[in-house]
């Protein structure tokens, strides 16, 4: 089994963030970019959140149909965008995981995915507008409960995801 190595994956992410501030047509400042960076996660949880039927459209419309591939797809980019909120706070010692902090993740399964996604969005939005280290890394740990244990993503798929999500960046 491919354990999840976040030490390396917050190297590639650095590498990531270096070589696509510069494609930017646009420059912005620090700030900006770190609201960016929050408005980026944020879209991708809610795009997570609608595919994976977390949330009843009350709007006409057709319902989203899940597709395995595509939720593993946009998990794993959010994964690298909460690295990358970590890589600009400088909070990357928040994201470290011991094997018994993963396995202690089952423990409390969430039957209500929409009150995870509720839940781990108000933690970001506190975390970027009170600069709550703490709110980040409570956010952080239940990103990755809802990925390993309520969606069931396996470490290997899960780190496979990752490892295309950085060559994407660089093809």
């Amino acid at each position: 089994m491919t354990e999840l190595d976040i030490a390396k994956y917050l190297r590639q992410t650095r590498d990531m963030m270096h070589e696509v501030s510069v494609q930017w047509e646009i420059p912005i400042g620090p700030k900006q970019i770190l609201l960016n960076d929050y408005l980026n996660l944020d879209v991708s949880l809610s795009e997570l959140t609608f595919k994976t039927q977390s949330v009843l459209l009350n709007v006409p419309g057709k319902q989203p149909q899940q597709d395995e591939q595509e939720v593993l797809a946009l998990y794993s980019q959010a994964f690298v965008q909460f690295l990358t909120i970590s890589l600009r706070q400088q909070w990357t010692h928040l994201m470290v995981m011991t094997d018994e902090d993963i396995a202690q993740f089952g423990r409390f399964p969430q039957r209500h995915l929409a009150h995870q996604f509720m839940g781990i969005k108000t933690m970001l939005l506190n975390s970027y507008h009170q600069k709550r280290q703490a709110d980040f890394s409570h956010a952080w740990r239940s990103f990755l409960k809802l990925g390993l244990v309520e969606l069931g993503i396996s470490p290997a798929d899960l780190h496979k995801a990752i490892q295309n999500n950085f060559n994407d960046n660089y093809a």
